[in-house]
C-alpha cells in the first residue's frame, strides 16, 4: 500500500509517494492548481498508485495555534476525503518549506530553479516523518501528530 502526502497551497499540491513498502518517501511532480482540472488530476494519481493512506500538511504558527491556511488545509482534507473514500491524516508542516528549500539550495538549485519542486520536495519530507513515526507506532495505528 502507498502513501501519498500532499502540501496543499494556493498554486500548486506539492506530492510525496511512498514505496509500497511505505519505507521511503519520493517527491512527485507538484499539480498545479488551476481551475477544477486539478481535481481529477489528483484523484487519477490516488486511482493509479493505489494509495492506501493520505497525509496533508498542516500549517501551524511557531507558537502550535492553528492561523486561517490551516482553516483551507483542513477544509481541502475535507473535500478529498469526500471525493476519494480515504480520510487524511493532519500533520504538522512547520518548517517543511524552509527545509526543502535549505535541501534544494544545497544540491545548487536557485530560487527560481526550485520553483515547482519546493512544494514536492516539502511533501517528501513530511511523509519521511510520518513515515518514521508510523513505523515507531503500533500495527493499525497511525502516529501521533
Amino acid at each position: 500500500m502507498r502513501i501519498l502526502a500532499v502540501d496543499f497551497g494556493r498554486k500548486r499540491l506539492g506530492l510525496a509517494l511512498s514505496d509500497p513498502t511505505g519505507t521511503v518517501a519520493a517527491p512527485l511532480p507538484a499539480i498545479q492548481r488551476q481551475g477544477e482540472a486539478w481535481w481529477n488530476e489528483l484523484l487519477e494519481l490516488i486511482q493509479a498508485q493505489q494509495v492506501g493512506e493520505i497525509v496533508v500538511g498542516l500549517p501551524r504558527n511557531m507558537d502550535g495555534s492553528y492561523g486561517p491556511a490551516a482553516a483551507i488545509c483542513r477544509k481541502f482534507a475535507h473535500e478529498l476525503a469526500g471525493r476519494c473514500g480515504l480520510k487524511p491524516y493532519l500533520l504538522d508542516e512547520r518548517l517543511t518549506s524552509k527545509a526543502a528549500s535549505n535541501t534544494l539550495r544545497e544540491g545548487g538549485l536557485s530560487e527560481r530553479q526550485q520553483r515547482g519542486k519546493l512544494d514536492s520536495v516539502a511533501a517528501s519530507l513530511l511523509l519521511q516523518v510520518y513515515l518514521q513515526r508510523r513505523g515507531t507506532s503500533p500495527p493499525g495505528e497511525k502516529p501521533a501528530p
